[in-house]
């Protein structure tokens, strides 16, 4: 992998500090665990000014049941998620589908609101820039062809999180934090 541009990391106080901080710095990306947003920096798929690290953001962090549900906050862990006793009790395709990503390692770093906001997948795509250009680019960055189906006209690239069709069949809500909307969080009503 190719080395790191330069940029600026800030670190919010709050999820409000970290909403004030990415209308600042508009060419900014947000961060938590890194799994995911480092890589692609260092392939050249994405780039960013400054980095606002949202590791220090408890409120994104909590994990809690308030009434009848279950509040994730973006910023938990999958391995919280996976581990967590009223999770794997019940919601138990939820913790099964947090466990399932990547090894120990990963999962003690990747975040829900990761997992959730994952880039499409592409064996053309996520690979270094100086493999893309020798294969003259595809058509989600920079080329005109889908390289996995040449004769169409649209990207074939894939979701790949593993979260997110588990809580589409909870019948989970996502609550997302900006300038005109409420706090962070996915829920599921718990039976």
């Amino acid at each position: 992998m190719a080395v790191l541009a330069d940029f600026r990391l800030l670190r919010p106080a709050s999820a409000a500090d970290a909403v004030r901080l990415r209308a600042e710095f508009p060419a900014s990306r947000y961060i938590a665990g890194g799994t995911d947003l480092l890589p692609n920096m260092r392939r050249g798929l994405v780039s960013a000014d400054a980095v606002i690290d949202l590791g220090g953001v408890a409120e994104l962090a909590e994990l809690r049941v308030v009434d009848d549900f279950l509040q994730v906050g973006a910023g938990v862990t999958l391995a919280t998620l996976a581990a967590d006793p009223v999770v794997r009790a019940r919601l138990p395709g939820l913790a099964q589908a947090a466990a399932s990503v990547a090894g120990p390692t990963h999962r003690a770093a990747a975040t829900l609101g990761g997992n959730l906001c994952l880039d499409t997948r592409c064996m053309y795509y996520n690979q270094s820039e100086p493999w893309r250009q020798s294969i003259d680019y595809c058509m989600k960055i920079a080329g005109d062809t889908c390289r996995v189906a040449t004769k169409s006209d649209r990207c074939w690239a894939a979701f790949s999180g593993d979260v997110a069709p588990a809580l589409l069949a909870l019948g989970a809500e996502v609550q997302v934090l900006g300038p005109q909307a409420g706090g962070t969080c996915a829920h599921h009503v718990l039976d």
